[in-house]
C-alpha cells in the first residue's frame, strides 16, 4: 500500500489536552467525546506530562469497539525570551526512563513557576488565595499552569472568565517572572523526544511571534537538531497561514501535523474538538501519520 495515500474517513485531531495538564476532561472523557465527534485518530498531548496518556488502556472496549486510534503524545514548553514555543512529541515510549525522569523534574518546575506568578499578582494586584487553595495546588496530580490560577481568580471574584483572568493579571505576571523560571531549550526537547522513540514537531508556529526571516532561520537550526515536523493546521491559524505553513513544510521536507488544541469548555470554550475555532480545521489526512506505528 502507498503510505502517502493514508486517509482517515473520520476526523483527525493530533493536539488535545486532558485534566492531567490544563484541560477539563479526563483521558477517558476526552476519548468518549472524540468518538461522539466522529474522530478516528486522536493524539493526547498534555503539557509537560505523560500521566494522562499513561491512564489510557488501548485494549479497553471503548477504544477497540469504536476503532479509534489513540496516539501517545506530549507538548513540551520551551523557554524563550518572547512569544511561546511548544514542541509536540508523537509516538513516544511512555516507559522510557530518561523521559519519565525529566517529567518529574518538569512537574517540580511547574510548581515553582506557578508560585512565582502567584507572588507577582499578589504584589501587583493584592490578589491573595487561601492557604488551603495553595496547598491543594501544590499537591495536585497534574502539572500546574496559569489556568489553575485563572480558576482561583474566578473563584475569588477577581475575574469572570479564564480570558479575563489572563488579560487582567496572568499574562503580565508571566512576562515579569518567565526569565526566572527553569525551562528546557528546544535542543534539549527535541533530543528528549527522539531518545524516547518519538517524532518532534513544532507546534503552532504563529505563537513564536517571529517575522518570516527569523522563523526560517530558527526552523533551519531546529531541523539541524532533529526537528521532523510542523503543525500546519491549528485553531489559531487562519486559512492563509495554514497555506503558508504548508509551503514551509514542503520547502523543508517537514512532516505535517495538525489539531484543535482542545482544552475544554472552561479553558478554551471557543475551540471544538476535531473542528477548531469556527470549524477552521477538519483534518482527514496528515503526512505525519505515515511515520507513526
Amino acid at each position: 500500500m502507498d503510505k502517502s495515500k493514508i486517509y482517515c474517513d473520520k476526523l483527525i485531531d493530533m493536539h488535545t489536552h486532558t485534566n492531567y495538564s490544563d484541560g477539563d476532561l479526563s483521558p477517558q472523557e476526552l476519548i468518549r467525546l472524540a468518538i461522539k465527534k466522529r474522530i478516528g485518530i486522536l493524539a493526547i498531548t498534555d503539557h509537560d506530562t505523560i500521566e494522562g496518556i499513561k491512564k489510557v488502556d488501548k485494549n479497553d472496549s471503548l477504544i477497540t469497539d469504536s476503532g479509534i486510534k489513540i496516539i501517545n503524545g506530549i507538548e513540551l514548553s520551551i523557554k524563550i525570551p518572547k512569544g511561546r514555543m511548544h514542541i509536540l512529541g508523537y509516538d513516544i515510549d511512555l516507559e522510557n526512563e530518561t523521559l519519565n525522569k525529566k517529567m518529574k523534574e518538569l512537574q517540580d518546575n511547574s510548581i515553582n513557576s506557578v508560585l512565582s506568578v502567584m507572588e507577582q499578582i499578589k504584589r501587583d494586584y493584592q490578589i491573595i488565595f487561601s492557604y488551603e487553595d495553595i496547598k491543594e495546588l501544590v499537591n495536585a496530580r497534574h502539572n500546574l499552569g496559569r489556568p489553575d490560577l485563572a480558576k482561583l481568580c474566578i473563584k475569588y471574584g477577581y475575574a469572570n472568565t479564564f480570558q479575563e483572568a489572563f488579560d487582567k493579571y496572568l499574562i503580565d505576571a508571566h512576562k515579569k517572572t518567565r526569565q526566572n523560571n527553569k525551562g528546557l531549550n528546544y535542543q534539549e526537547c527535541i533530543k528528549l523526544i527522539i531518545e524516547s522513540g518519538g517524532i518532534p514537531v513544532l507546534a503552532h508556529p504563529k505563537s513564536l511571534e517571529l517575522n518570516e526571516k527569523d522563523l526560517l532561520i530558527l526552523l533551519k537550526d531546529m531541523i539541524n537538531n532533529g526537528l521532523k515536523g510542523i503543525e500546519v493546521y491549528h485553531s489559531s491559524h487562519t486559512k492563509e497561514e495554514m497555506k503558508h505553513y504548508q509551503e514551509i513544510a514542503d520547502r523543508f521536507n517537514l512532516l505535517v501535523s495538525g489539531g484543535s488544541d482542545y482544552h475544554g469548555k472552561s479553558v478554551k470554550p471557543e475551540i471544538e474538538l476535531g473542528r477548531g475555532k469556527d470549524n477552521n480545521i477538519k483534518i482527514k489526512k496528515l503526512s505525519i501519520l505515515e511515520e507513526i506505528k
